[in-house]
C-alpha cells in the first residue's frame, strides 16, 4: 500500500509514491522492551529488594508450563472467535493486521517471546509486589490505552487477559505460568494476522 497524495488526488509526476513498510522493528521493539525489562529488575532490586531471578523458579516447571500454554491457547482462541461476533474486535484485528502485514516469521517469534516476557517481569514482577495484583492489572490495562477508535476494545481485553495471568501468578508464586500464557497469545495472534493480512485489501 503506497501513501495517498496530500491533495487527496492522483499523485503527480515529482511526488513519488512512497511504500509503507508493514512490519514492526525489532530494533526499536528491543528497545522499547528492553527498557521495560531493565526498569522491572532495578524496581525489584531496589524498591522491594527481591531478587528478581527468584521470580522465574517454580516448584513444578510442567506443571506451570503446561497451565501457561493451556490458558493462552484458550485466550487465543476467543480472541480469533471475537470478530465473528463484534465489530470493534474486527476493527481492532484490521487494525494490528496492517501493522504485522509484513513482518517476518522469525521477527514473530521474536516479538512474541520478548513481549510476553519483558510485559509479565514487569507487571506481574514488580508492580505485582509493589502495588498489588488488582492495580497492577488495571495499569495493565491501562497501558493499552486506545490510541484511536479502532483500538477500543483493546483496554477491555487486556483486563480480561491480565486477570487471568495475575491468578496464575498468585496460584503459581511463579512468572513461568504466566509469561508463557502471554507468549502464546501474542505468538497466536501475531501469527494468525500476519497471515491473513499479507495481502492488504481497502
Amino acid at each position: 500500500m503506497t501513501e495517498p497524495p496530500p491533495s487527496g488526488g492522483r499523485p503527480s509526476a515529482i511526488q513519488p509514491q512512497v511504500k509503507l513498510e508493514r512490519r514492526v522493528s525489532p530494533f526499536f521493539a528491543t528497545i522499547c522492551y528492553g527498557f521495560i525489562a531493565i526498569a522491572a529488575w532495578i524496581w525489584l532490586v531496589i524498591g522491594d529488594k527481591i531478587n528478581p531471578l527468584d521470580l522465574w523458579v517454580s516448584s513444578n516447571w510442567p506443571r506451570d508450563l503446561g497451565l501457561g500454554i493451556g490458558t493462552g491457547l484458550v485466550i487465543a482462541g476467543l480472541a480469533a472467535l471475537l470478530p465473528q461476533w463484534l465489530k470493534a474486535a474486527r476493527d481492532l484485528e484490521r487494525e494490528f493486521g496492517w501493522i504485522l502485514g509484513e513482518q517476518r516469521t522469525v521477527e514473530l517469534v521474536y516479538l512474541a517471546l520478548l513481549s510476553g516476557a519483558a510485559e509479565e517481569f514487569l507487571f506481574r514482577g514488580a508492580f505485582h509486589h509493589f502495588i498489588g495484583p488488582a492495580l497492577a492489572t488495571a495499569l495493565f490495562a491501562g497501558v493499552h490505552w486506545p490510541v484511536n477508535w479502532s483500538f477500543r476494545l483493546w483496554p477491555l481485553f487486556a483486563l480480561l487477559a491480565g486477570a487471568a495471568l495475575a491468578a496464575e501468578r498468585l496460584w503459581t508464586g511463579s512468572l513461568i505460568a504466566p509469561v508463557a500464557t502471554h507468549v502464546v497469545v501474542n505468538g497466536v495472534n501475531l501469527f494468525r494476522l500476519a497471515r491473513k493480512y499479507r495481502t492488504w485489501k481497502e
